[in-house]
């Protein structure tokens, strides 16, 4: 049956496809690949990649299977790869409008463990950056502050007061004070 279906030629292939021959449907796909594929390398969607085109590429080759008329156009392969072409300069004009780049861009509420918001999906390079940058940032807090500033900053930043603070290290409110004004300056250095 399918060395049958691949002597028609395309028109006949329709007409198969449109009595419901599933078969007739994958050999005019796989007749067609080659222009989806020509097609889809000269262009380029933002934030995207080669597949998303081709997807494209394959979503109008599928109208124009659904919408030709044989009455208007005498071959159906100009009307594919005008449907083809088509397709992919609607996506890739969508795709430069940015009117999606809000949700594309955005970042999760998903709250970590720490309680800091992380992003779900990010650029592998930024994420390599942001890490390399707080460890520097930890190094240079380290180097910089005692280790009874760094105890105070700690507990500090987890909530506790000054009050509570200076109980848990056995110093008086006002050496608490001094020392989270000292990592101010410091840090502001």
């Amino acid at each position: 049956m399918q060395k049958h279906l691949e002597g028609m030629n395309d028109e006949q292939l329709l007409v198969e496809i449109r009595d419901g021959n599933e078969m007739a449907m994958d050999v005019l796909l796989n007749r067609y690949f080659s222009l989806v594929k020509y097609r889809v390398q000269k262009y380029f969607l933002t934030g995207g990649e080669e597949e998303d085109l081709l997807q494209e590429g394959y979503i109008g080759l599928f109208k124009a299977i659904q919408t030709y008329d044989q009455s208007k156009c005498d071959t159906f392969y100009p009307f594919a790869r005008l449907c083809v072409e088509s397709q992919l300069q609607t996506a890739v004009t969508a795709s430069n409008r940015k009117k999606h780049l809000p949700l594309n861009t955005s970042l999760s509420m998903d709250v970590a463990e720490n309680g800091n918001i992380r992003a779900i999906d990010g650029n592998p390079e930024e994420i390599v950056l942001a890490k390399e940058q707080k460890t520097d940032r930890v190094e240079k807090i380290e180097e910089k502050l005692s280790s009874f500033e760094r105890q105070v900053v700690i507990l500090y930043l987890n909530g506790m007061t000054y009050t509570d603070i200076a109980k848990k290290v056995g110093k008086s409110a006002k050496s608490i004070d001094n020392a989270i004004q000292r990592v101010k300056k410091k840090l502001m250095e």
